[in-house]
């Protein structure tokens, strides 16, 4: 049986958030496979690297998670 997008999403919102950003960046890089994102690659690896960090050293600014979803919410309904 296929799990819906929103089963999944749940499960990925319980990982802690190291293992939230690892599978981000496998996506990320999933996706820009093509040799002409080469370059958009490489700045996605910083952008993904400047985030683990900010997370790993508490200077991430954070919302929350009810927060988010009503912004997401909104934004999509």
């Amino acid at each position: 049986m296929q799990r819906s997008i929103e089963e999944i999403t749940a499960e990925l919102i319980r990982l802690p958030r190291r293992e939230r950003l690892e599978i981000a960046r496998f996506l990320l890089l999933l996706d820009n496979r093509s040799s002409d994102s080469t370059s958009v690659s490489s700045e996605w690896e910083q952008e993904i690297r400047d985030r683990v960090h900010a997370v790993e050293d508490g200077t991430a600014v954070g919302i929350d998670y009810e927060k988010a979803i009503k912004q997401i919410t909104n934004r999509f309904a």
